[in-house]
């Protein structure tokens, strides 16, 4: 099957539609570069280094589970030491990944592992645009995706949690994609052991089941929430009488309306874009969010709703120094914005601007 103009959403609108979404689109975008080249800016992508970060501190901690300490012992002695924030039971990571990579067999081990999965996301998301008969979608989504992935081979970064989870997400909407509901559900549910930032993606899930009355997934999911559940209360069972009464935390919490200038920062976190001016993550961002509105296979509209989710997610939560987030939406965002030249070129045609 190949691409025609009639399997973008866009297509189906009137030439007044089009043009108004095109104007909508145009807008966003001048305003999203404008943002990016104001005193608004957000992002500590391109600051100076400021020294060993979360990287050196989840390193720390795998080395110590290598020679012995239990996770909770290694990450209080670390967090403290360091001088983070842990009053708040949210400063305080699950044990997946630092534990797995602290039991592993070297530091080899786990890079390669997470390396592994980012090769089968490549290889999945490239398959299921070949499929359809986008060759042209697929090798452009496998470029984006070199450099959305690219972080989980070099040094040390593989210890991040976000990298871990986002790879995971993408994975999931893939074997959706695929029709492998099965290992959906398990990757995304490995996801937000990860990371708990995964939770909005799996509630997604339940509620899409529910809606397309797939009553053994929604039940696969439901089962699995209560799990997560008892394994967080566990968590935060074994974090709370580690916290010091002089504990500090972060000032005013996590709400922190960053809006749109957050958001570009958490966009920029691909290799390319963080190689080029942040007013191109404003283009990129656009172009991926006009890929996600126009992408009418199941699939690509699971993948357009996580997206958004976050996005507005995002834009309420979060302090500037969070950007490092990024890695949990950067690898779906290439799914979106290898749609957007597509969806450019249908709104163009349907707004009656070319023949």
């Amino acid at each position: 099957m190949t691409g025609g103009p009639l399997t973008n959403g866009f297509s189906r609108l009137s030439r007044f539609q089009a043009r108004a979404v095109l104007a909508v689109a145009i807008a966003l975008t001048i305003g999203l570069v404008a943002i990016t080249l104001s005193p608004l800016a957000s992002g500590y992508a391109n600051a100076p280094s400021r020294g060993p970060g979360d990287v050196a501190l989840y390193r720390a901690e795998v080395e110590r589970i290598r020679t012995g300490e239990g996770y909770y012992q290694a990450a209080a002695a670390e967090l403290t030491s360091r001088g983070y924030p842990t009053r708040s039971v949210f400063n305080w990571r699950t044990p997946l990944p630092v534990w797995l990579l602290g039991v592993l067999p070297g530091a080899l081990t786990g890079r390669v592992l997470l390396g592994l999965l980012a090769a089968a996301l490549l290889a999945g998301a490239c398959h299921l645009l070949a499929r359809d008969g986008r060759l042209g979608r697929a090798l452009l989504c496998g470029f984006l995706l070199v450099g959305a992935t690219l972080p989980c081979v070099l040094g040390d970064l593989y210890v991040m949690h976000e990298l871990w989870a986002g790879v995971l997400i993408a994975l999931s909407v893939v074997a959706y994609g695929m029709n492998r509901p099965g290992w959906g559900v398990a990757t995304g549910f490995a996801a937000l052991l990860a990371r708990e930032l995964a939770a909005p993606y799996c509630a997604l899930c339940l509620i899409l089941a529910i809606a397309g009355r797939r009553w053994r997934e929604a039940a696969a999911w439901s089962a699995l929430a209560v799990v997560y559940g008892s394994l967080y209360a566990a968590h935060i069972l074994q974090v709370l009488p580690r916290i010091a009464p002089d504990a500090s935390a972060h000032d005013g919490g996590w709400i922190c309306l960053g809006g749109a200038a957050f958001v570009i920062s958490v966009v920029q976190m691909n290799a390319y874009l963080l190689l080029l001016p942040q007013w191109v993550s404003g283009v990129y961002f656009t172009a991926a969010m006009l890929g996600f509105a126009g992408w009418t296979t199941p699939w690509g509209q699971r993948a357009g709703l996580t997206a958004a989710i976050y996005v507005a997610g995002l834009a309420v939560v979060g302090h500037p120094f969070n950007q490092y987030w990024g890695g949990l939406l950067a690898p779906l965002l290439c799914l979106g914005a290898a749609q957007g030249p597509a969806a450019v070129a249908a709104l163009w045609r349907a707004a009656g601007l070319v023949p």
